[in-house]
């Protein structure tokens, strides 16, 4: 494989004792434009005994794709998702201004090994979606309903204009997959919410901003890299303690 520098460098900010009880798990792809990104491989490094003042560089090999190390999230896990979330400054945005605004848009691919609730055949799942905290003027937003399935392919985009990055970094992406049923009674089937975890909003508790692992490592992601693509596999959440039932 060729090789390739890139020279940049992540932040994340935690505790020591949280971050040595922690894995790195850093993956390469390939970036396209349109979203179909190829994964190229990864590597798992356990931060347990590095020696993090250390400046000297070291290579490691990529191997194939592995599960992520269990973690609450994963064994609650109701299936997984495959998303891909970009920020796109905007290029009207005035010249002088200090805060630029942009669009965020998360492109929703599909869903696998969603759970078939008690008593009933095979989903209709869809996914309904919020920024938090929502907005009356732009509400929820859905994908559309696929027939008799748990492994769902929606390919489908949603937006959200007129917002910095700075917004962004303080708002959560909630997802919720919903089983449609036509008499109305809807079967919450799982759900994820991507932010940075910092169980705060504006400088004040919130019960939302409570995303981990991969969650965080993704919306991350994506505000360090605006106008790229971004994309992972989620293992969905059993409970969105917010979460309403569908009307």
């Amino acid at each position: 494989m060729e090789k390739i520098s890139l020279e940049e460098i992540l932040k994340f900010v935690m505790p020591l004792n949280e971050v040595e009880r922690r894995t790195m798990w850093i993956s390469v792809w390939h970036s396209d434009m349109f979203g179909r990104n190829d994964f190229l491989g990864e590597v798992m490094m356990p931060m347990t005994g590095q020696v993090f003042d250390d400046p000297s560089s070291k290579w490691y090999s990529l191997q194939d794709r592995t599960e992520p190390p269990e973690d609450e999230s994963v064994i609650n896990s109701k299936g997984d998702i495959i998303v891909a979330l970009k920020y796109v400054p905007s290029e009207a945005s005035p010249k002088h201004s200090k805060k630029k605004r942009g669009t965020l848009m998360i492109l929703i691919k599909e869903a696998k090994n969603l759970p078939v609730p008690k008593g009933t055949t095979l989903p209709d799942p869809y996914c309904k979606c919020y920024l938090l905290p929502s907005q009356p003027s732009r509400g929820k937003q859905k994908t559309g309903i696929c027939r008799r399935t748990t492994s769902p392919r929606w390919e489908q985009t949603i937006c959200w204009d007129d917002l910095t990055i700075e917004d962004v970094a303080d708002r959560s992406l909630e997802l919720a997959i919903w089983d449609h049923d036509r008499l109305g009674h809807q079967d919450f089937l799982g759900g994820a919410r991507f932010n940075l975890g910092t169980g705060k909003h504006g400088g004040r508790p919130t019960t939302w901003m409570d995303a981990t692992g991969k969650e965080v490592t993704l919306w991350q992601q994506m505000l360090d890299r605006p106008n790229f693509w971004v994309e992972g596999s989620i293992s969905l959440r059993a409970v969105l303690e917010t979460t309403k039932p569908e009307k």
